[in-house]
């Protein structure tokens, strides 16, 4: 089913529950193969949520929409979302991506660009990136005796 809508010209979206080692997420399969955009991607949602999420905003870059790394998009309802990298490691390995990988091979191809849709806090603020400059001026110095 997956590949023939991609096939077809449209793009999936693979939304996964947690188990007791996870939580829930979201992400587009076919948005690179059929419209030339990196995949989209949403960890910790409710499933239900983070796969809306990615339909709809599959649905605008099947429209011609482009996303970049670093823009905020704010959706409907209050949601904003930044969007950010997936460092390639995360692509290549682990299970976040392994039915889209299915898919992909199936064409001889590898796990695309990737960017995640990082949700902002209720004062509208996103969390910090470790190895960001401004993200160390904001943690405490630890004391050595």
């Amino acid at each position: 089913m997956f590949r023939n809508e991609i096939q077809a010209g449209s793009f999936n979206v693979a939304a996964l529950s947690a188990d007791q080692t996870g939580c829930d997420w979201a992400y587009s399969i076919g948005l690179e193969h059929n419209f030339n955009h990196p995949e989209l991607l949403v960890v910790g949602l409710e499933a239900t949520i983070a796969g809306a999420v990615i339909e709809l905003l599959g649905e605008e870059i099947a429209a011609g929409r482009h996303l970049g790394a670093g823009e905020v998009v704010r959706l409907a309802g209050g949601m904003n979302l930044q969007v950010r990298e997936v460092d390639p490691l995360w692509l290549a390995r682990g299970d976040w991506f392994v039915l889209g990988r299915a898919v992909m091979e199936t064409w001889g191809q590898r796990w695309p660009e990737t960017l995640q849709l990082v949700w902002s806090d209720g004062q509208g603020e996103f969390p910090d990136l470790p190895g960001d400059p401004a993200w160390s001026l904001k943690q405490p110095l630890l004391m050595h005796n």
